[in-house]
């Protein structure tokens, strides 16, 4: 089985959506919102992810708040609620062993001699370390966690660690390839974003230095300034730079949250086609076992498929299908005979009937013709049994009554509300022919 290449896939699906770069740029805008800006963002980009997950290949919604599916927000914070429990664990882990070893330096450096002091400053080193390993891996569970929210649209499932592990330990390898993409292209963004930051700091700089050189300072000054000149001096210099610095700041941020929001819509992406290797069309509840861990994997042998016998005598065809005409079966001739007439015989024949034969069976139709028209006139014509059927348009059948049974999906429910692994057909009905009304008897005279 060939690896995806989760990069190449998510990458291409992004550059592929049409006005994909405004789209990003909308979302790090409204991330300058607090916590309603993260829920917009999480529900929009693991909405998408879901999509691919299903085997639903769409493009990026045209629109960040259209919530086509009305489960915008609840998705949103239900996975801003997981990632917030997903480094705050960690992130308390590491606020005490970076204690531990503070207050160890400390103790050291006060008396030399103090050996506990130093172990307390080891364990808060592998402590602090701890907590590092622990917030990586928990950053991973915690992108599974999400993709399971999206999927069964409830806070608890992203919580089921144990479900959570068994996808982990199944594919490693995949998600750690998505971990080491979104570390790399985060590294690449961060440097870039460190020149783009150093160069605005630098116009800033550069302006406050112009402004005070206009107000008549030089570096000369700068040895003999009292304490009261260098805080005018930092007043006219924050003065000169301060519009400037200001706007200066708040690029750089636009600029990180817009990288932020690139590298968590790679990983969001990825993670989709990482969870659709998991036939997330078949799961059931989210406490069922998964797929994989119900069906053995098999050993050099193709899947097969159970196939349902059908019986010629109760036969189902689609709603609107009509049935294919047979073929017409040779019939064998039949032998001459007193009971076979003439004109029976030669259309069981493979040859043509001889001309004067012909001739004598037309005139006996004739006299034949002439004799029935004479019973016809005694006797009243009869009704007919059964009015005239209206010709059968496409799409419909007519004088067929439908019986069929609905069912409800079971969850997780597909994004277009029907499963994309299989592909669409009509519903199979089961028909009844009407029974047809009796012939009505001829009056008497």
């Amino acid at each position: 089985m060939q690896q995806i290449q989760y990069f190449k896939s998510a990458w291409g699906d992004i550059k592929n959506s049409p006005g994909w770069f405004g789209k990003l740029c909308l979302l790090a805008l409204i991330n300058f919102i607090p916590v309603f800006g993260q829920i917009v963002t999480f529900g929009y980009l693991y909405g998408w992810a879901r999509e691919i997950a299903w085997g639903t290949h769409e493009p990026m919604p045209s629109r960040i708040f259209s919530n086509e599916d009305g489960k915008l927000y609840r998705r949103g914070w239900f996975i801003l609620v997981l990632v917030f429990v997903a480094a705050l664990i960690p992130s308390i882990v590491m606020q005490i062993g970076a204690s531990m070893q503070g207050a160890g330096v400390w103790a050291v450096a006060n008396n030399s001699h103090a050996v506990g002091s130093s172990i307390v400053s080891g364990l808060g080193l592998l402590v602090y370390l701890v907590g590092l390993v622990g917030a990586l891996l928990l950053s991973i569970l915690a992108w599974i966690g999400s993709m399971r929210i999206s999927i069964y649209d409830r806070l608890s499932a992203g919580f089921q660690l144990g479900k959570i592990w068994k996808m982990f330990r199944h594919d490693t390898n995949g998600a750690m390839r998505i971990f080491g993409m979104d570390l790399l292209v985060g590294f690449i963004i961060g440097a870039v974003l460190s020149i783009i930051a150093f160069f605005i700091m630098f116009v800033v700089v550069f302006i406050g230095v112009a402004g005070l050189a206009a107000s008549g300072y030089n570096l000369s000054m700068l040895d003999h300034m009292t304490a009261a000149q260098a805080t005018n001096l930092v007043l006219r210099f924050i003065a000169s730079a301060g519009v400037v610095g200001f706007i200066g700041m708040l690029l750089i941020v636009y600029i990180a949250y817009l990288g932020e929001m690139f590298v968590m819509l790679l990983v969001a992406r990825a993670m989709g086609y990482w969870t659709m290797q998991f036939e997330v069309p078949k799961w059931r509840g989210q406490d069922d076992p998964m797929p994989f861990e119900t069906v053995p994997p098999a050993v050099n042998a193709a899947p097969a498929y159970p196939v349902a016998p059908v019986s010629p005598q109760a036969e189902q065809m689609p709603y609107g299908a009509y049935p294919q005409q047979q073929p017409a079966q040779s019939v064998a001739p039949v032998p001459p005979s007193e009971d076979v007439s003439p004109q029976q015989y030669w259309q069981s024949s493979q040859f043509e009937m001889p001309e004067q034969e012909e001739a004598s069976i037309a005139s006996a139709n004739v006299v034949g013709g002439a004799v029935e028209e004479d019973a016809e006139e005694a006797v009243e014509p009869e009704q007919d049994a059964q009015q005239t059927q209206p010709p059968i348009e496409p799409g419909q059948l007519t004088g067929f009554t439908y019986t069929g049974v609905s069912t409800a999906p079971q969850e997780p429910v597909s994004p277009t509300g029907a499963d994309p692994s299989e592909p669409t057909t009509p519903d199979l009905l089961v028909v009844i022919p009407e029974t047809p009304a009796e012939e009505n008897a001829p009056e008497e005279q």
